[in-house]
């Protein structure tokens, strides 16, 4: 548990500011002796025990593999590098992500599922209270919906700014999560506390920007510390959690709304947020690879006095230029998200079924409420279909990829073998649409459109499933940036969508079936959409072989 404590945000401001004397790591300690071969470029010493940072033993052992290698001495010069590059110690160093035992990995899951619950369920957590709102601000519908299309747009547009920042050696993933969070936290006291629409709609949407790092970086601190083997595992587990949000957030929404009106909607938000905030600010480890070489390396630096001591991610930095670091942190994302054209089209994919299931904020109402007329409390309950339907999905995709997919990736067939899964899970959402509208009428039990919506979350979560393990096979090294391209594409649509869904179902639909109509128009586009895995299943691997930035 030290390690976990030590590595975390807490831990690290309390290294910091006693100045290493507390939390201290291993090669912090007295008769600490540097298991490493520094100074010499490209491996050309294998790993050996050099106690400081002696060259010349470093040189000495150059000359002798050299030597033995090829005879001849005049390349010995070239390999002596004017930086001591800082790796791991070895391949079962403790310290490297991958070597963690696998309950700290399962931990560490469950922190970020944690900490990606407890910004999503604020999305939509005050529409319960939408009626109240509209009477006590004097707005319509549409105005009303705004602080919900801000925060949902808001945390779209923030990945794109925090996920590069993520990659930084020098910032990481733990100081993105905490600042963020906690401001997180104080922003929804002046929310509960407004007394205007425009106030209202501000906070949100600055709410919604500091809640927007787990929405992507949360896959990649997945991928920190899940091998590629299991990565497809630890995303579908993350995946349900942020499912969770958007579907407790009414259930909670509607309790808080209906007993102590809608402002308590914020306060219940905040003590979601803010114990999440206490737990993982000082048990969530940081798990960026360059971020823990980067601190080792600060470490050797002060422990030998010699500056040469720096990662290759560093050096790398280092030599950047203003203009090129600003091309690598902000607008790699844009450049991987509209010149990839496979990255360009799952995102349209995922964009929909998102905008689908926020539309639904207007749908649900419209069916649960004023055709059988349940309380808000019993409609949050109708939300827990999704749920359910997201947790059937996620057992069978992991079994699908279990028994299926991952021995034939094994074998060496392309990333595009997983778009078979989606082959199978595409056609169940414009049938699931389909059920959903025509079913939401007095004369049908309640429980159908419910399954219906079910239905439709067991495939919108496969499909999102085999993009986000597709994206994390075929791209990496930017995984953050790409997954900050797919959720700007998704929350963008997301936040358009409840602005004119009522307006959509209403105009389309009718007394006796109010969202038939509007729901059959989405089938069309979502059957559409099938194209899409087709395609790629045929062309993706020459699309990804034209990439400079996918494997």
């Amino acid at each position: 548990m030290l390690d976990i404590i030590r590595a975390s945000f807490g831990g690290d401001i309390i290294h910091l500011l006693s100045g290493g004397r507390l939390l201290q790591y291993p090669d912090q300690q007295p008769g600490f002796v540097i298991p490493y071969s520094l100074g010499v470029k490209d491996d050309v010493v294998p790993l050996s025990a050099i106690n400081n940072n002696d060259q010349e033993a470093a040189m000495k052992l150059a000359e002798e593999k050299l030597e033995s290698e090829s005879g001849s001495l005049d390349s010995v010069a070239a390999t002596i590098s004017p930086d001591y590059v800082i790796d791991w110690y070895g391949p079962d160093d403790p310290e490297n992500p991958r070597n963690w035992s696998d309950r700290k990995k399962l931990f560490i899951l469950a922190e970020i599922c944690i900490l990606t619950f407890s910004v999503y369920v604020g999305s939509a957590m005050y529409t319960p209270g939408l009626e109240q709102i509209m009477a006590e601000f004097q707005v319509n519908n549409v105005v009303a919906l705004l602080p919900l299309a801000v925060y949902v747009a808001a945390y779209g547009i923030g990945p794109m700014i925090f996920a590069p920042l993520s990659e930084a050696p020098i910032v990481g993933r733990n100081w993105i999560y905490i600042p963020s969070l906690l401001l997180f936290v104080v922003l929804q006291v002046p929310t509960a506390l407004v007394n205007n629409i425009g106030g209202f709609i501000v906070v949100r949407m600055i709410t919604g920007l500091v809640a927007s790092p787990p929405l992507a970086n949360g896959g990649a601190s997945i991928g920190d510390v899940i091998s590629m083997k299991n990565l497809s595992y630890g995303l579908a587990m993350w995946s349900v959690s942020a499912v969770m949000g958007p579907v407790m957030g009414p259930f909670l929404g509607g309790i808080f709304a209906q007993i102590k009106g809608w402002r308590w909607t914020f306060w219940c938000l905040s003590w979601i947020a803010g114990l999440a905030f206490v737990v993982l600010a000082f048990f969530l480890p940081e798990t960026s690879e360059a971020t823990i070489l980067q601190r080792r390396a600060r470490r050797l630096r002060k422990l030998t006095g010699n500056e040469n001591y720096r990662t290759k991610a560093e050096r790398e930095y280092a030599n950047l230029t203003l203009r090129e670091f600003a091309y690598e942190s902000f607008v790699r994302p844009f450049i991987i998200t509209f010149k990839e054209p496979g990255v360009f089209f799952l995102n349209s994919y995922t964009a929909l079924i998102y905008a689908v299931m926020y539309s639904w904020f207007e749908a649900f109402p419209l069916v649960f409420v004023g055709v059988h007329h349940f309380n808000l409390i019993e409609m949050g309950l109708s939300y827990f279909g999704i749920l359910i339907g997201c947790a059937v999905a996620a057992t069978a995709f992991c079994a699908t990829m279990y028994f299926y997919v991952a021995p034939r990736l094994h074998n060496g067939a392309p990333p595009e073998t997983i778009f078979q899964v989606a082959l199978f899970a595409a056609p169940i959402l414009p049938v699931s649409l389909l059920m959903f509208g025509w079913s939401s009428t007095s004369s049908v039990h309640w429980i159908v459109p419910i399954i219906g919506s079910g239905l439709f979350l067991s495939g919108g979560y496969t499909i999102f499933q085999v993009v986000f393990n597709y994206l994390g096979m075929s791209y990496p090294r930017f995984l953050a940036s790409v997954f900050a391209g797919n959720d700007l594409f998704r929350s963008c649509f997301a936040a358009a969508f409840p602005l004119f869904a009522k307006a959509m179902f209403v105009n389309l639909g009718g007394q006796r079936f109010p969202v038939a109509w509007g729901s059959t128009l989405l089938a069309g586009i979502s059957l559409l959409m099938v194209l899409i895995p087709i395609v790629l299943l045929v062309l993706g691997r020459r699309l990804r072989s034209r990439s400079k930035y996918a494997n």
